[in-house]
């Protein structure tokens, strides 16, 4: 019974079968290209041989393993090269291909022999014995393969020759006995050396994981050596608080003195106004100039902060480009004053070798004990209103509110609520129909979302921006749409009448919004043809071209796009004419102005629309005077409190039916 082969072997062995197939496939490319360029050149290099139709059929299968070949072997040089993958299976498909492309070279060789002229014959095997010769030192990775190949590419033609009628041939057939054997040892020569460098290179790779092991057993030495000195400096190292490039205190060290001054402002009945600094321009900074001149810039800024600081404990670099500073002693005007002195300081151009860069910074001002008297706490709140004012306008200091606290727990509130209502599907839906001014009939119904908290009817406007931002607006605006092209599947009305559905810019990124607008008509059986779909004019400033081409994707069902809310926002006429929108809706307030030089926009728009071929749809109609108006002007079609308020599917049933008998001459 033979001894079990211990894995350490094992695995010497894989490693040395693995280095032999990267010595078959490392230098094949070029090989290969030399065979196919011998193989083009005696196909076609010798047209008037009698066996034509054999060279192209030989030619035809010969290329295809040759493609075969080149696919392998670059499979193996970008997937298989630098893994530690298994042997085998390279190793068979390159042994087996090279025997099959020996094999097709001797049937070549055997079947021109006989009606091949004198030049054809001495180049087929200057060809063959060239190949062969190669073959020896490029498949040394394989002995047996190397030794076969040599033979199979010289011995058949070479003896088939010996035993010609032709004594030319013969002594040529001698030569070519006499060369094949010289190949054998030449190829029994070089796999010995080849597997020989193999073993020598992992030898030494033996000896390399020899001494990386001793040399780890000499650092762990080291390290148990050290152990006490490492736990005399760990105690230092653990009071090392300061941020290393900018030389003031980090977070931690920071939070540690704020507790500090809070317990001495409060033993001493001080007060303290803990500013919040968000550099303003530095991102682009820190993009297009590097990293490098971006720390620079923060040690500039870190060196203006400090001239402001009464102490290192009342500074810190709280993290990227933000930092706090404490001053004692200040109500909220002073710290108003400070900051904007502040701001005026770091707003100071910077000189970077030979670049004057500029930032700017916005300051969140929280007081103590005003505002709270937690260091969390008060640095939170100091971060909501830095935030708060970059909306309004930064480079400049806001003071935390009371206003600023109920709109934080205002939006927390309508973010729980609106989970809550997506899981229960607290939402509903309104409609309220757009009258078309020539005719006097229902054109469309526009789909208006309705949610209730705690009994409260909560306004879209106010609700719709939260989902937005916390990324519910997907599937309420999914929703909206399934539900509404359900209850429209069964209108009231006698003839066709669509619906119009609100879509937000984030529904409209989504890669996949276009299929879920398809979900929705495929499973409620409602037409693309009758279904519109509403945009406001922000789309046009978040990535244009997706938009358009999203918009164009839906206008290929059928669906009808307009643009809501047109002349207050961010709408060009180049933009307009780029989407092809199908219908323009003008905002409420030209309506209402229309006394006041409203009426002339609203004429240019319809102007514009009708060269561009759009309809156009004026909103928040609530009187006979502004309807009858916007008819004689030309406008298609109004909607408003004057025709109806949003309706339920019911009341829009009985709404429909008392429209239908004129009952409704002045809703108002």
């Amino acid at each position: 019974m033979s001894a079990a082969i211990k894995p350490s072997e094992l695995r010497q062995k894989r490693i040395i079968e693995r280095d032999s197939v990267s010595a078959l496939y490392a230098d094949s490319v070029g090989g290969l290209l030399v065979t196919i360029a011998c193989a083009l050149a005696l196909i076609f290099g010798f047209p008037d041989s009698g066996l034509q139709e054999f060279k192209y059929t030989w030619g035809a299968l010969f290329f295809c393993l040759m493609s075969f070949r080149l696919i392998d072997t670059v499979y193996w040089h970008r997937k298989l090269r630098y893994t530690d993958y298994k042997p085998s299976g390279p190793q068979k498909r390159f042994v087996i291909s090279v025997l099959i492309t020996s094999i097709m070279w001797m049937t070549y060789a055997l079947t021109l022999i006989q009606s091949a002229d004198w030049l054809e014959l001495s180049t087929l095997i200057i060809i063959l014995s060239s190949l062969a010769g190669g073959g020896a030192t490029v498949l040394s990775g394989n002995l047996k393969l190397s030794v076969i190949y040599s033979l199979l590419m010289t011995a058949p033609l070479s003896l088939m020759m010996v035993l010609s009628d032709d004594k030319n041939q013969n002594i040529l057939g001698v030569l070519g006995l006499f060369f094949a054997v010289v190949l054998v040892l030449a190829s029994i020569r070089a796999a010995q050396f080849t597997r020989n460098a193999i073993m020598l290179k992992n030898r030494n790779a033996d000896l390399v994981d020899s001494m990386e092991e001793k040399n780890k057993e000499i650092s762990e030495a080291n390290s148990a050596l050290e152990s006490k000195v490492q736990d005399r400096t760990r105690e230092i190292y653990e009071l090392s608080n300061i941020d290393p490039l900018t030389g003031l205190f980090n977070r931690n060290a920071f939070s540690t003195s704020l507790s500090k001054i809070l317990v001495n402002c409060e033993t001493q009945g001080r007060p303290f106004a803990l500013l919040f600094i968000d550099l303003d321009g530095f991102k682009a900074i820190n993009d297009t100039q590097g990293h490098g001149v971006g720390d620079r810039v923060l040690v500039a800024i870190a060196q203006r902060l400090t001239l402001f600081s009464t102490g290192p404990e009342y500074i810190c670099r709280w993290g990227g480009d933000e930092f706090i500073i404490v001053i004692e002693d200040v109500d909220s005007d002073d710290a108003i004053d400070f900051g904007r002195d502040l701001i005026k300081s770091l707003s100071q151009r910077i000189q970077v070798d030979l670049s004057r860069l500029t930032v700017g910074a916005t300051i969140g001002v929280a007081m103590y004990p005003e505002h709270g008297n937690d260091e969390s706490e008060l640095i939170s709140l100091a971060d909501t209103a830095m935030y708060v004012q970059k909306e309004k306008a930064k480079s400049d200091v806001c003071v935390f509110s009371a206003d600023m606290r109920k709109s934080q727990l205002r939006e927390q509130e309508l973010k729980e609520g609106l989970a809550l209502a997506l899981q229960n599907r607290e939402f509903h839906l309104v409609y309220q129909p757009v009258i078309d001014n020539q005719t006097n009939e229902v054109s469309f119904c526009e789909v208006l979302i309705r949610w209730e908290l705690d009994g409260v009817l909560i306004p879209p406007q106010e609700f719709i921006p939260i989902a937005e931002q916390y990324g519910f607006i997907h599937e309420i605006g999914e929703w909206v749409l399934m539900k509404a092209c359900v209850e429209s599947s069964n209108w009231i009305f006698d003839d066709k009448v669509d619906i119009s559905v609100n879509v937000s810019v984030p529904q409209l990124l989504r890669n996949d919004f276009v299929d879920i607008v398809k979900a929705a008509l495929v499973n409620s059986g409602f037409p693309a043809t009758s279904l519109h779909l509403e945009i406001t004019e922000s789309v046009f400033a978040n990535n244009a071209d997706v938009m358009f081409a999203r918009i164009a994707e839906l206008q290929s069902l059928g669906i009808k796009v307009s643009v809501d809310d047109f002349g207050t926002g961010f709408s060009s006429l180049s933009q307009l004419q780029k989407m092809s929108a199908d219908i323009v809706k003008i905002d409420r307030s030209f309506i209402a102005s229309m006394d006041e030089g409203g009426q002339a926009i609203i004429q240019a728009t319809q102007y514009m629309a009708k060269q561009l071929g759009y309809s156009v749809v004026a909103e928040g109609v609530e009187t006979k005077e502004q309807a009858d108006e916007l008819s004689d002007i030309g406008v298609n079609c109004s909607q408003g409190y004057y025709f109806s308020y949003p309706m339920t599917i019911d009341e829009l049933s009985q709404w429909y039916e008392d429209f239908k008998q004129g009952k409704l001459n002045d809703p108002l």
